[in-house]
């Protein structure tokens, strides 16, 4: 496998719309209902854990950059195949593209769930999943220049949606906040792993960053789309816990969706279900991205053609979407999923970025050895 990637300058998006993937990614299925599982750990300063994971997050994101940085035209795959040689670099990347696929068949699933459970209790699985699939298998073929403008087409599409936080602040209870860092730090550290794992997605760039033109900006475009996520999820936990009171919230699964049953409208009575229909657009650009660099790693690693790997990657999301029907079955898959996350998207990479340096500082050494005795 070659390490670096020949990019055709067709096939490359700007640092602002790899900015735009970031938040794509990180903005989905999460959102609905991350303030209880953060809530249970850290109580009325959920809002503290989320700021904590906020700059881990910006920390993590740095190092993910850095370490393309010595790699401009690689990808995670090649940089693993580099670093570890050509086996152990394979194992690594086909955990990677587990990562990925397990990724976008949870995120398929739970809005397949939030359908389900919200609009119509009755829809067959198999339907919903295959025009999912179906959508996301049409555009990933086009590239991730389509990829992109749906992710920005998706965010200009729903972004007023955050002003809906509106109604439910008229019922706002602030002393629910209070008192404030009454919570220990354990629990808030807890609250802050919970929180990381829900905003996932940063990852991306371990794949996307070959197809990038003007890389020097990368950094600065990446960490404002992390910024502007957790300010908004920082803003929905606030209203969560000035809305709910705790045992309200420890009883509510999809928190978010119960604050827009509170948004009135003359001519609309149940706004939340315009929202989980609007969600979709959401969603789809989480379930592409994942898509996409799964397949891409496919075709790095085997030589796959793009196509023949969609084929099989949906094929087994779309089955093993259709077994996990109960709510206990999920709970299962989301905690298996939240503890390969801590290690794939927030421990590997400071590995990963210590690896590189000593594999780089090695090979200076080799070539300055060969100098002098030449």
């Amino acid at each position: 496998m070659n390490i670096n990637i020949d990019v055709s300058k067709g096939n490359t998006i700007s640092a602002y719309l790899a900015g735009l993937l970031v938040h794509g990614a990180q903005l989905g299925m999460g959102i609905l209902g991350f303030q209880r599982i953060i809530a249970k750990e850290a109580g009325h300063d959920a809002w503290i854990s989320v700021i904590l994971a906020g700059l881990v997050t910006h920390l993590t994101l740095w190092i993910i950059i850095k370490t393309m940085q010595k790699y401009p035209s690689a990808d995670i795959y090649g940089i693993q195949d580099d670093v570890f040689g050509r086996w152990l670099g394979t194992a690594v990347s086909i955990i990677f593209i587990i990562y990925f696929i397990l990724t976008a068949g949870i995120i398929l699933r739970s809005y397949i769930e939030v359908v389900q459970t919200w609009v119509f209790p009755n829809l067959p699985t198999w339907i919903l999943a295959g025009i999912i699939l179906f959508l996301a298998y049409y555009t990933i073929v086009g590239g991730i220049r389509v990829i992109a403008g749906y992710t920005f087409f998706s965010i200009i599409a729903t972004a007023w949606l955050v002003f809906d936080l509106y109604f439910p602040l008229e019922f706002a209870r602030w002393e629910y906040l209070f008192p404030i860092m009454d919570t220990s730090f354990g629990n808030l550290f807890k609250g802050m792993m919970a929180m990381s794992l829900t905003s996932v997605g940063f990852e991306v760039l371990y794949v996307v960053y070959p197809y990038v033109q003007n890389k020097d900006r990368v950094n600065k475009s990446a960490q404002l789309a992390v910024l502007v996520t957790y300010l908004i999820y920082l803003l929905v936990m606030i209203v969560s816990l000035v809305f709910f009171s705790q045992g309200q919230l420890m009883r509510t699964i999809w928190a978010t969706l119960n604050l827009q049953k509170m948004v009135y409208l003359p001519i609309l009575e149940r706004f939340e279900l315009v929202v989980i229909s609007l969600w979709l657009i959401v969603i789809l650009p989480n379930i592409m991205l994942y898509l996409w660099c799964s397949a891409r790693g496919l075709k790095r690693l085997f030589s796959f053609n793009l196509r023949s790997s969609l084929y099989w990657i949906l094929s087994v999301i779309y089955l093993a979407s259709l077994t996990m029907l109960s709510r206990q079955q999920m709970n299962w898959l989301f905690t298996v999923h939240g503890k390969i996350s801590i290690w794939v998207v927030y421990l590997y990479p400071y590995f990963l970025y210590v690896m590189v340096l000593l594999k780089q500082r090695t090979q200076r050494a080799k070539s300055k050895s060969k100098g002098e005795s030449a």
